[in-house]
């Protein structure tokens, strides 16, 4: 089973998120907050994030940085969400092959076969 950290300020987006990819089998856990998500993500090992990109005190890229700094979650992939700014968010987010940037609202379908393909290593090498 994929396990999954979910990070959104927003707690109503979060929960949604976590519903949805609870529902199709996955292992969520939720953080509001990117502290709290710096500590889940090196108490318990994720397979993958999914992101909120503006939250206040530190944002989504601000969070990659710091879990890049752990062997625990250095590689592990993000996908990145925003409702807001996506363009000038996109053009910020790393061109890391693990690392993928999406607009809310997300697509269900889209972002179930992004999280696929993020967790196929093959895949990585073809990224954009």
């Amino acid at each position: 089973m994929t396990k999954i950290l979910v990070v959104d300020d927003e707690e109503a987006v979060a929960t949604l998120l976590a519903e949805h990819l609870s529902a199709r089998g996955h292992s969520v856990s939720v953080c509001i907050d990117s502290s709290q998500a710096e500590r889940v993500a090196l108490q318990e090992k994720h397979d993958l994030a999914i992101i909120d990109y503006a939250m206040p005190i530190k944002d989504g890229i601000t969070l990659l940085a710091d879990l890049r700094t752990h062997e625990k979650t250095a590689r592990m992939p993000v996908i990145f969400l925003s409702g807001t700014d996506a363009v000038r968010y996109s053009t910020q987010v790393p061109p890391e092959p693990r690392v993928r940037f999406m607009r809310k609202p997300v697509n269900m379908d889209v972002l179930a076969a992004t999280i696929g393909e993020l967790l196929d290593p093959e895949s990585w090498s073809s990224a954009s």
